[in-house]
């Protein structure tokens, strides 16, 4: 719910389903990943598989953090809470 409502305009434009090559993952699970492993960790490799690839995770975290997204992110969670 927060993230519906507070962090969805922070991230960039997801790829539409309707598009070719491999289906994406959505931001959600994506995020709900990288919580897991700030908050436990765990090394990427063992990410639970309902948060998808930890792969996939650690490659979004990297370019969210290059990009600056993924500070703007975690600001907008340490006001939340």
């Amino acid at each position: 719910m927060i993230y519906r409502m507070k962090l969805k305009i922070f991230l960039p434009d997801e790829k539409s389903d309707n598009t070719t090559g491999r289906p994406i993952v959505p931001y959600r699970k994506v995020l709900d990943g990288i919580m897991f492993i700030l908050r436990t960790g765990c090394q990427w490799k063992m990410l639970p598989k309902e948060y998808g690839s930890g792969s996939t995770c650690h490659r979004r975290f990297q370019e969210w953090r290059q990009s600056g997204i993924f500070d703007r992110l975690w600001a907008r969670l340490l006001n939340i809470r």
